[in-house]
């Protein structure tokens, strides 16, 4: 297919590596009339040679894109004969690597990385540290920080026709989600908070699938019947965001719960089990100068260690009162022009992998192809 010009009209694959699942070849699914093509982490370089190598352009991203082995890893750099290849050219879309500065300047996979940065035509990361930390290995041109592109989203515009399940009204909602690790002592917490119970119904819900959160949902609903209100099946992410935009205030462990908060600007507390520096909750939040919704949770070691007595029992129920305080007083908020600033870097970043793409010698080519976009 061509466009009038005459010139190739490109058309978008997207892949996602399943970091969980082993199996070899593709898996498919149809979601909002977008086929998503899924690969398992060990059948990411067999992938790579055997099929991404033929498009025009890889769009690569993800919290985990730079993450060393085991799986999921960066398969790119298992594969020499991509390494060497002219083509097709890489962009990454606002990845992120769990490793330090130290680790990624002077480690282990310093070299890796130093590939990853030297074959690719463009380093969007989101974090600031990751940013300072790979120019630091001779890519400096290459590297910018961008904040996460989630974050562009109208959610108006975006949830328009998403279905999604009505939650009962009575009182204001707080939506809780977090790992069973931790959700027992901050339902507890609610609990005994009269005052926060006669203002809000609580529906406890499964976010991520990754953190099992239904085993959090079944455990409180286990413990506490009717008290509260319940979700017992997982949503996909658009329909998430919608169900999230019902709420009055959030309590969430994850990095996208957190940005389906400030995009529906509802109050918000965030359960964060980073560290200070290597955070994604933590550098978002500093954006906005929201640092004060996080509550640290110890994982580890990595994290204060006093925290190791306020993981049980009465502890976590005391240690809870005076977040859920703050939360009742924080108001409904506005971040649209908070995001302005944001957004202007994300489109900065996305018209940058635009004009890369563009200047594809590949894209020249008299054969059409198509450009893969590896989610």
């Amino acid at each position: 297919m061509r466009s009038a010009g005459g010139c190739p009209t490109p058309r978008s694959n997207v892949y996602s590596e399943d970091a969980i699942g082993r199996f070899h070849g593709l898996r498919s699914e149809l979601v909002h009339g977008r086929e998503l093509r899924y690969f398992s982490s060990q059948w990411g370089q067999t992938l790579l040679e055997t099929r991404l190598m033929g498009y025009d352009a890889l769009v690569l991203g993800g919290d985990i894109i730079l993450a060393p082995p085991p799986a999921p890893s960066v398969f790119l750099l298992e594969s020499p004969a991509f390494l060497a290849a002219p083509g097709p050219p890489v962009f990454y879309n606002a990845a992120h690597s769990a490793l330090s500065r130290e680790e990624i300047v002077d480690g282990f996979h310093t070299e890796r990385l130093r590939g990853l940065c030297n074959r690719a035509d463009y380093v969007g990361v989101r974090t600031e540290y990751v940013r300072d930390a790979l120019r630091e290995l001779g890519c400096a041109d290459k590297v910018e920080f961008c904040p996460d592109p989630t974050l562009s989203l109208d959610l108006h515009e975006v949830l328009r026709g998403v279905e999604v399940p009505r939650l009962k009204r009575e009182k204001k909602i707080l939506g809780l989600s977090v790992m069973a690790h931790f959700v027992e002592g901050i339902a507890d917490a609610i609990a005994a908070d009269a005052n926060f119970l006669d203002e809000f119904d609580v529906w406890v819900y499964p976010y991520s699938r990754q953190y099992n959160h239904i085993e959090a949902v079944l455990r409180i609903q286990q413990k506490y019947g009717e008290r509260f209100h319940y979700l017992e099946r997982y949503q996909d992410p658009l329909a998430t965001f919608a169900l999230m935009a019902q709420f009055d205030a959030s309590i969430n462990d994850t990095y996208h719960g957190t940005i389906a908060a400030l995009l529906a600007g509802i109050p918000f507390l965030v359960i964060d089990r980073e560290d200070e520096v290597r955070s994604r909750s933590r550098n978002l939040l500093r954006l906005f100068s929201l640092e004060d919704r996080i509550v640290a949770a110890r994982r580890h070691g990595l994290t204060d260690p006093a925290d190791d007595a306020l993981l049980l029992g009465d502890a976590l129920v005391e240690r809870w009162r005076e977040p859920l305080k703050t939360l009742r007083e924080q108001p409904r908020g506005d971040f649209s022009k908070d995001l302005g600033p944001v957004r202007a870097i994300i489109d900065a970043h996305f018209d940058r992998i635009a004009r890369g793409i563009a200047a594809s010698p590949s894209r020249t080519n008299t054969t059409p192809r198509t450009w893969a976009r590896p989610a």
